[in-house]
């Protein structure tokens, strides 16, 4: 599946949630995108998703969006937002807007939240690409801030901190905005944020992410060529770290691969484009061991938890999904039926009891048909179906050693359709399933969405998700929207939202009660953000002054941000009741409050 660049926001999701991955479980290559919305749990991707493949052979890759990092970010009560053309970092205090700008290195650009601060204290390091140097930023409660500066590794353009907040890795990522220039995207540095040292090794080709262990004693680097396995305590001697191989042939191009680090238990779980099977790999020892699966899968989600993974297996006629349970046993998955419904992607809610299983893809597009007797596009979300989809237990795997043989066994369900049932003609990016935990299987309600899907996302409470439509086919005017979910009642609610311009980042707040969704087109001056209440759907349109950039969450004072376009610069702060305050100016150490 390709990565499409995007604008990141502070949360866990695959939509933005004010919070970041701290690798703990399931993490791979996918976020949310500016332009493109949000997305489910992701993995490392490469071919291209289609919307005319034909039925015939292995399912089309799905498409997931991926995102950018380069927005203003919070810690503690303050947000620090980088400038580039005057190499300074604009400290703000959320609690009464008093801005301090101090100098860092040359070009900054990156910045990320250093955790474990006292009370409402903030500090984050800051990539400043023009010095090849990353600047440590630590600002009191009362507002005073220190700069460290430490060189790194030049060509970096990117930045991942520890859950513990103890060590910091800058290093070129491949799906970064920049092109590397001479030199090796292999090297990268570890800084020791206590210590103040930096340590330079080499890891395996294109570095895409850094996955960290919850307990802050190892990083896993996930590259084209393996994963490398790194442990702290013994970062002065490591050079060159053990790079695993996460599938048994080396030669597999690294753009079909989708890889997700599973860090709380030390594994890495990993599927190719085309392929029926799931390769696990134990790290760091590297025993690897393959899955035989009952077809091929499109998308590899991990929980929130990482006590399961779940790949979907689409068909025409009815699709179903395996739930492979974490650590792996004796090659044992469940798998269970989506009767009737193509569905190529899946999106894990935090909870682990629910899952929103779609499709950006049409198979059908290619293929000749009678026209469905289901309209294309109307003013409500339909009901389609409702099921409860049954399980049957795989037991399908080797383990690797000197060849690449794998015993394939059977399995089989006991309900539902399959994929040999004749197709649907009815374009299935217009269908919906929402998966509800039910005992040792998964009730399933399937609804009509109107406009086909782009990517969806869930609040970290798990009630409520927000789905992002592509364009209207037949509209001209007001032809974008995005959609609410209620995913709590047995017959759920759907409120499409039509906007004026393609729904951009998404963000929600922690407790899951507020989101956040920015429009934004250049061309026709669509500036704003949609400021929704989860609690009864009613969205507030908030006019921006410049156009959005990004969003973010301050959680000490319960404010959401909007960095903006402006060559001053300028963030909109709105508290939980709706009152609305802008600084503009604190580029040039010369801010306005509105």
């Amino acid at each position: 599946m390709p990565r499409h660049p995007v604008s990141m926001w502070p949360i866990c999701l695959s939509l933005l949630v004010a919070c970041g991955n701290d690798g703990a479980y399931g993490s791979g290559y996918m976020t949310d995108s500016y332009g493109s919305g949000l997305t489910g749990n992701g993995g490392t991707e490469g071919t291209g998703g289609t919307d005319g493949a034909p039925t015939t052979g292995a399912p089309p890759p799905e498409t997931e969006d991926e995102g950018d990092f380069r927005v203003p970010k919070a810690s503690g009560k303050y947000v620090y937002s980088a400038s580039q053309t005057t190499d300074s970092v604009a400290v703000i205090d959320t609690s009464n807007l008093v801005i301090d700008v101090v100098e860092v290195g040359q070009g900054p650009t990156v910045v990320e939240p250093i955790p474990g601060q006292a009370g409402d204290a903030g500090s984050v390091v800051v990539l400043d690409q023009g010095s090849n140097d990353v600047a440590v930023l630590r600002t009191s409660e009362a507002g005073a801030t220190t700069v460290a500066i430490h060189k790194v590794t030049p060509g970096a353009n990117n930045l991942a901190v520890s859950p513990g907040g103890n060590f910091v890795f800058v290093y070129h990522d491949v799906d970064g905005p920049e092109q590397l220039g001479a030199g090796s995207d292999q090297e990268l540095s570890v800084l020791d944020v206590a210590a103040g040292t930096a340590y330079e090794m080499t890891v395996g080709a294109h570095p895409r992410e850094i996955v960290f262990a919850p307990d802050d004693s190892t990083a896993y680097v996930i590259t084209a060529a393996g994963v490398n396995v790194i442990p702290f305590a013994t970062l002065g001697a490591v050079g060159k770290p053990p790079l695993l191989p996460v599938v048994q042939d080396p030669g597999i191009d690294p753009a079909t691969l989708e890889v997700q680090i599973v860090a709380g238990l030390g594994i890495a779980l990993a599927r190719v484009d085309g392929e029926p099977w799931l390769a696990v790999t134990q790290l760091p020892g590297g025993e690897l061991t393959v899955l035989d699966l009952p077809g091929v899968p499109t998308d590899l989600d991990v929980s929130s938890s990482g006590e399961f993974a779940v790949l979907t297996l689409p068909a025409p006629g009815g699709s179903r999904f395996l739930e492979v349970p974490l650590p792996l046993g004796p090659g044992e998955f469940e798998v269970h039926d989506v009767p009737g419904e193509y569905v190529g992607l899946a999106s894990v809610a935090p909870d682990g009891d629910t899952m929103l299983l779609y499709t950006t893809v049409n198979p059908f597009a290619l293929t000749q048909a009678p026209a469905s007797d289901l309209p294309l596009y109307d003013d409500h979300g339909v009901y389609l179906s409702s099921s409860s989809s049954s399980s049957t237990t795989g037991d399908d795997s080797t383990t690797s050693g000197t060849s690449d043989d794998s015993t394939t066994g059977t399995s089989s369900t006991t309900s539902g359709t399959t994929g040999d049932d004749g197709p649907s003609q009815a374009d299935p990016r217009q269908r919906i399933t929402l998966a509800r935990r039910d005992g040792d299987g998964w009730d399933l309600v399937t609804l009509f969405v109107e406009v086909p899907i782009i990517s969806v996302g869930i609040a970290p409470d798990s009630r409520n998700a927000i789905l992002v439509h592509d364009g209207h086919p037949v509209l001209t005017d007001n032809r974008w929207s995005y959609s609410l979910f209620d995913l709590t009642p047995a017959f759920p609610l759907l409120k499409r939202q039509n906007t004026e311009a393609e729904p951009g980042p998404i963000l929600f707040t922690p407790d899951g009660g507020r989101a956040a969704v920015l429009l934004r087109d250049d061309g026709i001056g669509v500036r704003k953000v949609d400021l929704v209440d989860l609690g009864n759907f009613i969205v507030e349109p908030l006019l921006l002054g410049s156009p959005p950039e990004g969003a973010g969450y301050v959680d000490p004072t319960d404010k959401i941000f909007v960095s903006q376009q402006h060559p001053t610069g300028r963030i909109t702060f709105v508290d939980p009741k709706g009152a609305v305050q802008t600084v503009t100016g604190y580029v040039l150490n010369d801010s306005v409050k509105d």
